[in-house]
């Protein structure tokens, strides 16, 4: 699989690789044992944290891997980090 014109193959990066999250969630992340991320997760965490930053509305996303491959996390982080931040979720009025 290629993202761009870097090719991904099996590497699955640290979510300490994953800048656009806040540190105390990836502290977190590594603390319940999360070593490595699904292509699915790096591809599409920063988009939607960038999304969740955003004073626009959310756009729709659809996202395709099987089962097992960590399709939650990405959504459910931003939320996390969102909250964490005192910000209301994308998409939700105070």
């Amino acid at each position: 699989m290629r993202l761009g014109s870097k090719p991904i193959g099996d590497r699955r990066p640290a979510p300490a690789n994953l800048p656009a999250l806040c540190p105390e969630l990836r502290a977190r992340l590594a603390a319940e044992g999360i070593e490595q991320v699904f292509l699915v997760q790096v591809t599409v965490l920063p988009e939607l944290l960038a999304a969740a930053e955003s004073p626009l509305p959310p756009a729709d996303l659809c996202v395709s891997a099987p089962a097992g491959r960590g399709k939650t996390l990405p959504f459910v982080l931003p939320l996390v980090q969102a909250r964490r931040r005192g910000a209301p979720a994308a998409g939700c009025a105070r």
